[in-house]
């Protein structure tokens, strides 16, 4: 154990929403932003007179690191042996590619070092990887064998109530 505290909820499920950055197309049409989220609760006015309760919100100026942070736990969860998931759900445009990171220049995975608009799923794989490393560095450090991982991932989108596995598109 890493003797970080890692909080185990079977069958739990977090509902977290982002309220996702103007894009620029809205920025010059002047729309007008009609949410709100109520400063340090998780509740979001839609309108001024419609409320809703999440377990957490993030306001549109979230940063994609701040996001993050509140899944850490998760990854090192699955580094005790836990499974863990991640879903972005809501219709197109809402920010779901936005908030998970899928939207990045592919040119920018060269590099060891985050972009600051890489979302949820590059963070997540270099966090990984990055305590990976570093839980070998601690047990050599301490003269006992490296642990031993086998990493495995899942990446699918559903759309129109199909499944599509983002890694290998010829599979459904």
């Amino acid at each position: 154990c890493t003797g970080k505290r890692i909080l185990i909820y079977v069958g739990h499920v977090n509902n977290y929403i982002r309220i996702r950055p103007p894009l620029t197309r809205e920025i010059i049409d002047g729309c007008q932003i009609c949410t709100s989220v109520t400063p340090g609760t998780p509740q979001v006015w839609i309108g001024g007179n419609h409320a809703f309760t999440y377990d957490y919100c993030f306001d549109s100026d979230a940063s994609q690191e701040s996001v993050f942070q509140t899944v850490t736990g998760l990854v090192d969860g699955c580094l005790e042996g836990y499974n863990a998931t991640i879903l972005a759900y809501g219709q197109t445009g809402s920010g779901k590619t936005h908030t998970m990171g899928t939207g990045f220049d592919v040119e920018s995975l060269n590099s060891t070092v985050l972009n600051e608009n890489q979302g949820i799923i590059p963070r997540a794989v270099y966090y990984l990887f990055y305590k990976i490393d570093e839980l070998r560095k601690q047990a050599s450090e301490s003269g006992h064998p490296p642990p031993e991982f086998k990493v495995s991932a899942q990446f699918v989108e559903l759309y129109n109530e199909e499944v599509f596995d983002l890694i290998e598109p010829e599979v459904k």
